[in-house]
């Protein structure tokens, strides 16, 4: 059978780390509303043909270790050693990304594969896995001193897992276009404030790239239940991802109105606009869908389906120090301008 064919599109940033930062001290250099990724092999070829090439080096490391030590007076002084030794560091960099304002602090880099951008098929179906989880989650099961659930009881364990029958793979890359260097904040909804900012290298909204999926189970290799990984019925996803992205919209909708402001009033509009596109969708063909940095607590879980009750007894027994009256009450959102955005929404349809 063919790959169904999926065009995946960014409706706010979305960030999947890799474990790679760049340093502000010796990685990168801030001109103009762009942020200039060194290349340390090139920057160095070009140093290595100057007479005073060991000099150099030297004072290079001892910027470096200077500013890594917290020395105010000697920080970002990477721009003007390159400049001060006749380096055009634009002629030594691997790419340049445009940023609002400027950067001071390390980036967390997004995954990449021979240095391209791209959203790996393992987050996407650990997405749809969550969702699919919540779809068959019965609420009478007893999660209460668990802070994880991956559904082992529904697809079964490590090796027997019915979800092996479905394949997604990654996206196509993203054209180096695409990126960008964003501030991610951590939003406290009760009194408004904003902690201190990380900063993430992003594929920005608006951009498209191509994945497929492909359901690969044979007749009686699975249960009825499970006709989504049936060969040729990969169309079954859409509805059932569309249903718990509702619900979880409904959910963060209730809590923003909840404590409402003029803080918040970009996040409601946001959400109210994607609930519309949601519920509007054609389930045959299109779905709605959160990855990467910035996920929230439903987002991650099956606590759609939770009694209030039950949820309570979650949160007390799972974390202790938290309201369970107003849980989570922190959201991970952009703030470009006066603008607040929630990260990671992608939408999916059908080719």
């Amino acid at each position: 059978m063919m790959n169904m064919e999926c065009k995946l599109e960014i409706l706010t940033a979305v960030n999947i780390g890799c474990g790679e930062v760049l340093s502000q001290f010796s990685d990168y250099v801030y001109d103009n509303g762009f942020v200039y990724y060194l290349d340390h092999d090139l920057l160095f070829r070009e140093l290595a043909k100057k007479p005073e090439c060991d000099e150099i080096i030297d004072q290079f490391v001892m910027i470096v270790q200077k500013q890594a030590r917290g020395n105010v007076q000697d920080r970002f002084k990477l721009k003007s050693f390159l400049v001060e030794n006749g380096l055009d560091y634009k002629k030594y960099t691997l790419r340049k990304v445009p940023v609002k304002e400027e950067v001071k602090e390390q980036i967390q880099l997004h995954i990449k594969s021979g240095n391209c951008a791209y959203i790996p098929g393992s987050s996407l179906k650990g997405a749809i896995r969550t969702a699919l989880i919540s779809y068959f989650f019965k609420s009478g099961e007893d999660l209460s001193r668990r802070k994880r659930y991956i559904g082992e009881d529904i697809f079964g364990k490590y090796g027997e897992d019915v979800l092996k029958y479905l394949l997604i793979s990654d996206t196509m890359p993203f054209p180096e276009e695409n990126l960008r260097i964003v501030r991610f904040y951590k939003m406290n909804l009760k009194t408004k404030r904003t902690d201190i900012p990380v900063i993430k290298e992003v594929i920005s909204r608006g951009s498209v790239s191509t994945f497929s999926i492909k359901s690969k189970a044979k007749k009686g290799e699975v249960q009825e239940k499970f006709s989504f990984l049936l060969e040729g019925n990969e169309e079954a996803l859409f509805e059932i991802i569309n249903n718990y992205t509702q619900q979880n919209i409904e959910i963060e909708l209730k809590q923003l109105h909840s404590c409402r402001g003029e803080e918040v009033k970009d996040l409601e509009e946001f959400y109210n606009s994607l609930l519309q596109e949601v519920n509007n969708a054609d389930s045959t063909k299109e779905a709605y869908l959160r990855i990467g940095s910035g996920k929230t607590y439903y987002d991650n879980t099956v606590a759609q389906k939770f009694s209030e009750d039950f949820r309570r007894q979650i949160i007390k027994n799972n974390f202790p120090k938290a309201d369970v009256d107003f849980f989570p009450k922190t959201r991970t959102v952009i703030i470009e301008g006066f603008s607040k955005i929630a990260p990671g929404w992608v939408k999916i349809t059908k080719i």
